[in-house]
């Protein structure tokens, strides 16, 4: 971690252009996209400190379901003991850490596949074999379990033993975001697709209206009038806003009902809102979308967007191929970014690289890349 406390007492004058007024400021330089010592250092000023949502409380339904999930190479399980119960713990057995869970599924255990010792589906330690003559008291122990909470249908996690209370996190959104009403919503599908680039180029470039009418003519582009656009800026790098723009579908003609509490709003309603550090939330009259942006590495990326609709939605003619349209819609948009972010990290690192000056319409980028400079040199 020393490395990259160097390199960030090396960046301050950089730091300082990004942190002028958005007229005079430059982006971040290109080596908080490169660097491998940051990017270790971003693991545990931001992922093991952040809320961070891992999924939708449906996609584990029934008493005994679970998935394992990594975040930055930590794994974890989220599992439903009980009808009203979900869990969260890390997938590390207590002898040696070898992980007891993979995949998804539904069992009444997980046995840990390098000793055997049994754990309940809440983490819960069962028995320890070849432990008997152990003076080690085992009794009581679980897996580590992490805080979580759920909002709207989707499980937040936090790593870190005393976080920011969750309530004081998710209250901007709460307040302001009278359009994500996922809770009223179901899971159709998530398109997973990984991109090689840095994780804040991804986080960057979903609201980067400033190149939607230039890379996306082909898709949404010509609908959304980015000049237009007014953003709301929260505490902690987040941000929301809402302009004028036509469903997610290859003409712009909305397939789907309208979703219940957007029927009085213009067909051409649609809202955006990021909740740092990670997370990108979208709706139109007919859908929503949550974009979560995952690290692999200091060059690859996961995206996950989960597409939901209303009840109403899974009931029309033709829903199966309607929504292959869709899924496959999102997955055009994201290959065309894919082709620009990636070329952003081709020249990341390279020596000949200086950061450039931010356009207005880099509002919300400009907000979030001040946070991510005050995160990460406190």
């Amino acid at each position: 971690m020393q490395e990259a406390v160097i390199q960030f007492d090396r960046l301050k004058p950089q730091f300082t252009e990004t942190k002028k007024k958005l007229s005079q400021a430059r982006h971040l330089p290109g080596e908080v996209y490169s660097s491998a010592d940051i990017y270790a250092l971003e693991k545990e000023k931001i992922f093991m400190t952040h809320w961070l949502s891992i999924g939708r409380t449906e996609e584990v339904p029934n008493v005994g379901d679970y998935m394992t999930f990594q975040v930055m190479n930590e794994s974890i399980v989220i599992s439903r003991p009980a009808p009203d119960q979900i869990s969260v713990f890390m997938n590390q057995c207590l002898h040696r850490g070898v992980e007891v869970a993979s995949g998804c599924g539904n069992a009444q255990d997980f046995s840990c596949p390098y000793h055997a010792w049994l754990y309940n589906i809440d983490g819960t330690l069962i028995s320890a074999p070849g432990m008997k003559t152990c003076e080690v008291d085992l009794k009581g122990s679980a897996l580590h379990r992490l805080q979580m909470r759920i909002w709207r249908g989707w499980i937040f996690v936090n790593f870190s033993d005393n976080p920011v209370p969750f309530e004081d996190f998710i209250e901007p959104y709460e307040r302001n975001l009278w359009w994500f009403q996922t809770d009223q919503c179901k899971m159709a599908d998530k398109v997973v697709i990984d991109v090689a680039c840095n994780w804040k180029f991804l986080v960057e470039n979903l609201i980067d209206i400033y190149h939607v009418g230039v890379i996306h003519t082909s898709t949404f582009g010509g609908f959304v009038k980015g000049e237009k656009l007014k953003f709301n800026l929260e505490k902690d790098g987040g941000w929301h806003t809402s302009y004028e723009a036509r469903p997610h579908s290859k003409g712009g003609k909305q397939v789907f009902p309208t979703l219940p509490w957007a029927t009085k709003a213009p067909s051409g309603i649609a809202c955006k809102a990021g909740i740092y550090p990670n997370l990108n939330l979208s709706m139109r009259a007919d859908s929503v979308r949550m974009w979560h942006v995952w690290p692999i590495s200091p060059s690859k990326t996961r995206i996950i967007c989960y597409l939901l609709f209303p009840e109403a939605a899974f009931s029309i003619p033709n829903y199966d191929e309607e929504l292959k349209k869709y899924r496959e819609f999102v997955k055009q948009i994201i290959a065309e970014d894919a082709v620009m972010v990636e070329s952003l990290q081709n020249t990341a690192g390279s020596k000949f690289f200086k950061s450039g000056p931010m356009s207005p319409l880099e509002e919300a980028l400009h907000h979030m890349e001040k946070h991510y400079i005050d995160l990460m040199t406190n």
